[in-house]
């Protein structure tokens, strides 16, 4: 009965006693196996990129927090550094084009903008339009276009981030050597691309061009000043979906099944 009482008392104190250096020891050696290092905050205005990249996702889920409130925490900080970079894209390109002419408030018509930076689902979205790039029907760059473009690519030089280079059409028909708005809005998207690329301000791969032709239109296609904004080139600027870098719920603990798909 002595013994058995000493060995108990033994096994309690041994639980009670935690050995810090020892814990750390281990969490380091689990990061280590898989892969996944510890992160550490960064400046403000950066987002994490995922459980993928050098930046762990041990920082959400420390503690017991549901999966939902991960998500809803994160999704709050991006968008608020999502605005914050938008706000200063703009500004930057205000001042580095045409002071706040190209920039008009919002009591102007749409139509009188050439330039303009707005949030979307995906990031910031900086859309040109077509006119001030191309001459009608066409998808090599007009002269007052590589201005323009260099002035965009300068600002968004060191953003850290994927840019699709998007070309969009009107809904009229194109039909010249065979090609319809699908042709004339990839070599468009192509055309700004290349000129992006050849500014050698972007790291390679992290520019690529899409094409759209009408199906993503701005505006009704239901008058010229309307079909005006739908020929366009945006340049979109894509922040990782939050459920990207959220981890499953068998790592988060909670014992529920993940929902993401």
């Amino acid at each position: 009965m002595m013994t058995l009482l000493f060995a108990l008392f033994v096994v309690l104190y041994a639980i009670a006693v935690v050995n810090t250096s020892k814990v750390k020891q281990v969490t380091e050696s689990m990061q280590t196996a898989f892969g996944i290092k510890e992160e550490i905050p960064k400046e403000e205005g950066t987002i994490p990129r995922g459980p993928t990249a050098t930046e762990g996702i041990f920082r959400y889920i420390k503690g017991n927090t549901s999966r939902e409130q991960i998500l809803q925490k994160v999704i709050r900080e991006r968008a608020a550094i999502i605005s914050a970079q938008a706000r200063n894209v703009e500004q930057k390109l205000s001042e580095r084009l045409y002071g706040t002419k190209q920039f008009p408030d919002s009591a102007k018509k749409p139509v009188d903008r050439v330039i303009y930076v707005a949030r979307d689902p995906e990031g910031i979205r900086i859309t040109l339009l077509a006119r001030i790039l191309f001459k009608p029907g066409e998808y090599t760059l007009t002269p007052e276009a590589y201005k323009i473009i260099q002035s965009v690519a300068e600002v968004l030089k060191g953003i850290g981030r994927v840019i699709r280079v998007e070309g969009h059409t009107d809904n009229i028909p194109y039909e010249r050597n065979g090609m319809s708005n699908w042709e004339l809005s990839t070599l468009r998207a192509t055309s700004v691309t290349k000129f992006l690329i050849n500014t050698k301000l972007f790291p390679v791969g992290s520019v690529y061009p899409a094409g759209f032709a009408e199906t993503r239109p701005l505006a009704e296609n239901d008058s010229a000043e309307n079909r005006a904004l739908n020929r366009r080139v945006d340049l979109k600027i894509l922040y990782d979906n939050p459920t990207d870098y959220i981890p499953p719920d068998e790592q988060l603990g909670n014992g529920e099944k993940s929902t993401k798909e």
